[in-house]
């Protein structure tokens, strides 16, 4: 006869309840101890807290949002090509939650139009707000103020339907394409990202809209993924099939390494004595000896906590004007274009 490992029993949680019972106050008293709730004296505050302290107790949230009814969660929805391409997006999202003592719960659509999934998702929590880093429609909206979630939108614009923090991506996008037209730029080749990306579709249009304003060209138009490889084989593609453009726009940096690489060691070319190379965003490879990318920057921080306080301002006042803030992207001027 075999014998058998003797186990502990499990060791059992300690609840609210119980510090309640040992403190000598409701249980709703100890939750309410637990956050800003002004209806606890400082001295019942340190008592609960020396109790629950001596008895190992850890405030489980899911229970304390019940009593107080706020959860502190905040959905973000962002697309899995946006995370994959500027993932301090999500921490500077994360960090400017946290300062206002809320927690992100995300919401990853593989792209812009696997967004329904997503909302729906979303609406089944019960959530204080919801920041999306993509497009929503119409319908979206409405079904957000429907489930009572306010929301703001991070990098995008809705029309007067939605408060909104945005960088400028087509007047920073019209503005290298003037620097590069008055530095003696004429051919260019811009590199659009994908076709239902409408922030990179928004700083294509802005830079070519510009270039044909000059006089120019229409510029070379190639869509592709918002990745490094992907910037590579359009470059080489479009190199090896064409005329030799003398400046290529990237709606990314990710796209503008994979172009400087390509123009560099597959194709021999010099950045930028023969062809200048911009991207967008700023993010940190880009400032790397590798590259030393010209490219332009978006506040991705300054985007994030203008995005929380704006869906504050929200929940105070859920009829309140929409507010659309709009932030100004910077020419970061390093060794890849000739201005």
């Amino acid at each position: 006869m075999s014998r058998g490992v003797l186990s502990s029993p499990p060791v059992r949680r300690v609840t609210a309840s119980d510090v309640a019972q040992a403190a000598g106050v409701s249980q709703s008293t100890v939750s309410r101890s637990f956050s800003d709730d002004p209806r606890i004296s400082p001295t019942t505050r340190a008592h609960v807290h020396a109790v629950a302290t001596r008895m190992g107790y850890t405030p489980n949230a899911l229970a304390r949002s019940l009593i107080t009814n706020r959860s502190g969660m905040v959905a973000v929805i962002a697309t899995q090509q946006s995370i994959l391409a500027m993932p301090q997006m999500l921490t500077a999202i994360s960090q400017a939650l946290g300062r206002r003592d809320q927690r992100m719960l995300l919401f990853m659509p593989s792209d812009e139009s696997d967004v329904q999934n997503a909302v729906n998702e979303a609406w089944s929590f019960p959530l204080e707000g919801a920041i999306s880093c993509v497009t929503l429609t119409t319908s979206h909206l409405d079904g957000f103020r429907q489930n009572r979630i306010p929301v703001v939108l991070y990098n995008r614009r809705a029309s007067g339907l939605a408060d909104s923090a945005c960088t400028c991506h087509h007047a920073a996008a019209a503005d290298v394409a003037q620097r590069l037209w008055h530095s003696g730029h004429r051919r260019f080749l811009c590199l659009a990202g994908p076709e239902d990306a409408p922030v990179g579709r928004e700083r294509a249009l802005g830079f070519a809209g510009q270039v044909r304003s000059l006089g120019g060209a229409a510029p070379q138009m190639v869509e592709t993924d918002f990745s490094y490889d992907g910037g590579h084989r359009a470059v080489t593609h479009a190199l090896q099939s064409g005329p030799r453009p003398d400046a290529v726009f990237c709606v990314n940096d990710q796209l503008a390494m994979g172009a400087c690489d390509a123009l560099r060691y597959g194709l021999n070319l010099s950045v930028p004595r023969d062809v200048s190379v911009v991207g967008f965003d700023d993010i940190p490879e880009a400032a790397r000896p590798a590259y030393q990318l010209t490219t332009l920057r978006q506040d991705l921080t300054s985007l994030a906590q203008r995005a929380t306080a704006l869906l504050e301002a929200r929940r105070a006042d859920p009829e309140g004007q929409i507010q659309e803030l709009d932030l100004q992207a910077v020419l970061v001027q390093r060794q890849t274009a000739r201005f």
